[in-house]
């Protein structure tokens, strides 16, 4: 089970901290959503700036998972063939943070423009709405053929709640799990899988 502990983006309360480096985009933050919502319905505000976007909470943003061991509460994303919004515990020095598969979620849309831009890094990644999901537009780089393990891992938390899946070792992740390693033909990230039956359709 991927358990990544990376410097990111993230949201603790009404601010968020960011980082980034203009890669002389054309695009900037006017391309961007003021709000994105994944596909379990949560909604987040997309801050952009001329440096970059972050999350940002809402009044109808929910709490963060909680953390323990004086790590902080948060919100912050990744970027890959899909785009996903995770609940974090950001370490107590603020440099990187861990979460688990259940706590992210695959971003919703009904259009093109309810998708983000990554613009503050090179390459810049758009992002495309392909049948309700944000998926990133260049297939050289993020190929949506074959399906491989982590896309499949995204694709079958889809269905659930956040709320139902936030701990790993609950019965949903670990039957998730236990589907994904039954349709793969290995445990990394890039082994290809057949999509295991319930989980949404990219």
């Amino acid at each position: 089970m991927k358990v990544p502990r990376v410097a990111f983006l993230y949201a603790t309360g009404a601010a968020a901290l960011g980082c980034g480096s203009d890669g002389g985009s054309r695009y900037g933050p006017a391309d961007n959503p003021a709000a994105v919502r994944d596909v379990s319905g949560t909604v987040f505000g997309w801050d952009c700036k001329a440096n970059g976007c972050e999350i940002a909470y809402l009044a109808e943003t929910p709490p963060a998972d909680p953390c323990g061991g004086g790590d902080r509460a948060g919100y912050s994303y990744s970027w890959g063939r899909f785009f996903d919004v995770c609940s974090v515990c950001v370490s107590t020095d603020g440099t990187s943070w861990g979460t688990t598969p259940g706590q992210c979620r695959i971003l919703a849309c009904d259009t093109d423009d309810d998708c983000p831009i990554i613009y503050a890094y090179a390459p810049v990644d758009l992002y495309q709405c392909v049948n309700g999901a944000c998926e990133n537009a260049d297939q050289t780089r993020r190929p949506r053929t074959p399906l491989v393990r982590n896309d499949a891992e995204e694709l079958c938390f889809a269905v659930y709640p956040r709320a139902q899946t936030s701990n790993p070792f609950g019965a949903i992740p670990m039957q998730v799990e236990a589907d994904l390693d039954a349709n793969c033909t290995g445990l990394y990230q890039m082994d290809s899988c057949t999509l295991p039956a319930g989980c949404r359709a990219p």
